[in-house]
Parts: structure tokens; C-alpha cells; sequence
């Protein structure tokens, strides 16, 4: 599975108003054809306050769970900007892993995320680790991240 991130994988509802019905016949039928495209996930974020990492509650895509979680985790890093421009996710369900390709503009690739606080490196890419090794439904059981599509440990 590969999907290009570029934009938010949530649901979001702008409900309308609707007039009360006084008959039965009145009454339409609900569509949850919106919710039927996700599913909910438990993702990890770090707390602010004590900066543990806790569970949230979120809505990701229903045909590519792991990249809708890894999104809602990038989305949310509010750390230093080591020139991340997008990423892609790929999952290897037969070697139960999960790859995630940062692209950087930077010109020391993954070498710039080393460069990120020990606070920084905790909050995103342990967030995804966790999210990630944790949930049963993804059948993870490694997380690889790369730069410019090279490997790096952090």
C-alpha cells in the first residue's frame, strides 16, 4: 500500500439544521455513507504538561489506517522545522512493516532530524512508533523511517 500525504485524512461534519418532523413519513433516512470511509484509531501524542505520550481517540481512513495515523501525528508536531515537505507511507503486510518516507528539503536528508532535541525526535517519531507497534489491527511490528528515500535511526 502507498499513499501520498499531502493533506488531512479527517472526517469532518457540517451538520445543516433540519425543519422538525411531526410525521413519521417526514422523517429521512440518515446517510452514513460519510462514516463508513473511517474507522476509529488510537493514536499517541505527547502531552504537553508532563510530555508522556497518551492516547487519543481519532478518526483514520478505513482503506489505509496506517497512513491516516501517521498523518494525524505529523499534522499535530508543533517541534522544529527540519524542512519536512510531505511523506509517503508504505506497509509491507507480509514483512509486517511500516515505512515512512519524510521528504526534506534540507540538504543533510535524515542527518537533520538527528539534529532535532531529544524532546523533538520523542514527540514525533516515537509517537508514530508507539502508535504504530501498539495497535493490533495494523499487524505492525517495525517502523522504518527514511530521508529522501535513505534510512536513518533516531
Amino acid at each position: 500500500m502507498t499513499l501520498l500525504v499531502g493533506a488531512a485524512n479527517r472526517a469532518i461534519a457540517n451538520p445543516e439544521p433540519t425543519p422538525n418532523a411531526t410525521d413519521a413519513d417526514d422523517i429521512e433516512e440518515i446517510n452514513t455513507s460519510i462514516t463508513q470511509d473511517y474507522m476509529p484509531a488510537i493514536i499517541y501524542l505527547p502531552d504537553p504538561n508532563t510530555q508522556e505520550l497518551v492516547p487519543q481517540s481519532v478518526l483514520v481512513t478505513a482503506d489505509e489506517p496506517v497512513a491516516g495515523a501517521v498523518t494525524q501525528i505529523v499534522e499535530s508536531y508543533e517541534g522544529q522545522d527540519v524542512g519536512i515537505t510531505g511523506y509517503e507511507v508504505n506497509v509491507n503486510e507480509a514483512a509486517k512493516e511500516a515505512e515512512i518516507n519524510f521528504a526534506v528539503n534540507n540538504p543533510r536528508g535524515g542527518r537533520a532530524f538527528q539534529s532535532l532535541s531529544s524532546a523533538n525526535q520523542y514527540c514525533l517519531f516515537e509517537a508514530i512508533r508507539e502508535t504504530l507497534l501498539t495497535q493490533p489491527a495494523y499487524g505492525i511490528q517495525q517502523v522504518i523511517f527514511q530521508a529522501n528515500s535513505v534510512d536513518f535511526d533516531i
